[in-house]
C-alpha cells in the first residue's frame, strides 16, 4: 500500500514537472519561401515534433525570392509535405516600403525549383494580414514569442511602425540578413537589399537584448559546405521531406560550387543556441542613399553602445550534425509505421 502510494505521488510529481504546451516557447517564421526557407521550416517542424522543440505558431509571407503570391503557395506546399497544415499562414507585404527591387529566380521562377509537381487540398491562408497577426500574437504571447525573419524585413518594420511596443513584447527577434563587409562580401546582401528602409527601421528600434542578427557573410565564412556533402550525405536521407527539399533546391544547386544556406542556419541558432561559437555586439545599420545603398554599416562595440547582438561565428561540424540528426529523425517514424503494417 505504501509502495503504491509512493509510486502514485512520484508519477504526479513527474507529470507536474513536464512543461505544458502553453508554457513552451513560441515562434513565428517570416519568410519569402525559397528553397532555403523550405529547409528552415522543415527543420523547425521536425525539431518541434521529435525533440520537443519550441512551437511554431504561424508563417507570415513577404515578397522576396519570388512574388508574394508564389510565396503563399509555397508555404502551403511546404506544410503539405510536412503534414502540418494546421500551422496557419498569414499573407504579408507584396512590395517594399519605398523601392521594390525585382524578385530573383535563384530557386526557380516559382521559388521552389520549378518542379511542376501538383499539391492538392492545400489549406488557404488566413484572412488577417501578416502584420496584424504579428501584432496580435505579440500581445497574446507577450514575453514568450520569438519572431524569426529569413526574408525581407517589411512585415516586421510595419509592425514596429504601427506599434512601437512590438519589439518590447517579444522574447527575441532573429534576423537573417545583411553582411559584415569584407573582400568576400563587398556588396549588399539580398534580404537586406529587398527592403533597405525596412532594415533601417528594424536597426533604429533594435536593442541587443531583443535582436540577434546572423548576417549572410558569416554563413559564407563558417557554414560553407561542399555540394557533395549536401547532395550525398544530407540529401541522401530517405524521407519524403528530404526528397521534396532536394527538388526545391534543384535549380539553386546548379548555380554554386558550394552550399551555403542562410535560412536553416538562422533557425538552427534559435533552436540550439550552443551552436554559436561567438557573439559580438554591434552598432549596425544600412546605407539608404547613393552608390552604397543597401550596404550595411557595422561597428563592433561594448554592449551598452550596441543596438544588436551578432552571431559572429558558428560551430560548423556541430551544425552539420544537428541537421543530420533532425532530418534523420523522420526515419524513426517510417520504421515504426512499417513495423505496424500487417
Amino acid at each position: 500500500m505504501i509502495r503504491t502510494l509512493y509510486t502514485f505521488l512520484l508519477l504526479i510529481l513527474c507529470i507536474s514537472c513536464v512543461p505544458s504546451k502553453a508554457d513552451k516557447p513560441k515562434f513565428i517564421i517570416d519568410n519569402d519561401a525559397g528553397g532555403d526557407d523550405a529547409m528552415a521550416i522543415f527543420l523547425s517542424l521536425l525539431y518541434e515534433k521529435h525533440f520537443d522543440g519550441p512551437e511554431l505558431l504561424a508563417l507570415t509571407t513577404g515578397n522576396g525570392n519570388t512574388i508574394e503570391d508564389n510565396v503563399c503557395i509555397n508555404n502551403q506546399r511546404i506544410l503539405k509535405v510536412a503534414k502540418r497544415q494546421d500551422v496557419p499562414i498569414y499573407r504579408g507585404s507584396k512590395a517594399s516600403l519605398v523601392n521594390t527591387p525585382a524578385v530573383t529566380d535563384y530557386y526557380g521562377k516559382d521559388g521552389l525549383g520549378d518542379t511542376g509537381d501538383e499539391y492538392p487540398d492545400l489549406v488557404p491562408a488566413r484572412p488577417e494580414h501578416a502584420v496584424s497577426a504579428l501584432l496580435d500574437y505579440s500581445k497574446k504571447y507577450e514575453g514568450n514569442l520569438t519572431v524569426i525573419t529569413i526574408g525581407t524585413l517589411t512585415n516586421v518594420a510595419l509592425a514596429i511602425r504601427l506599434d512601437p511596443d512590438f519589439l518590447s513584447r517579444l522574447t527575441h527577434l532573429y534576423v537573417g540578413a545583411g553582411h559584415i563587409h569584407s573582400e568576400t562580401s563587398p556588396g549588399p546582401e539580398f534580404n537586406a537589399q529587398m527592403d533597405v528602409e525596412a532594415y533601417h527601421v528594424m536597426a533604429q528600434n533594435a536593442t541587443p537584448d531583443k535582436v540577434t542578427l546572423f548576417p549572410f557573410s558569416q554563413a559564407k565564412q563558417y557554414l560553407n559546405f561542399s555540394k557533395e556533402w549536401r547532395n550525398d550525405v544530407l540529401g541522401s536521407i530517405d524521407t519524403e521531406i528530404i526528397k521534396a527539399q532536394n527538388k526545391f533546391e534543384r535549380v539553386s544547386m546548379t548555380k554554386e560550387e558550394r552550399w551555403q544556406a542562410l535560412d536553416p542556419a538562422v533557425i538552427a541558432l534559435f533552436l540550439k543556441p550552443e551552436l554559436v561559437q561567438e557573439y559580438k555586439y554591434s552598432k549596425n545599420d544600412i546605407t539608404l542613399c547613393g552608390d552604397n545603398r543597401g550596404i550595411n554599416t557595422n561597428e563592433f562595440v561594448e554592449k551598452d553602445k550596441a543596438n544588436v547582438r551578432i552571431a559572429y561565428s558558428v560551430k560548423a561540424e556541430e551544425y552539420k550534425q544537428f541537421l543530420l540528426d533532425v532530418f534523420k529523425s523522420e526515419l524513426k517514424d517510417s520504421r515504426e509505421n512499417n513495423v505496424m503494417e500487417p
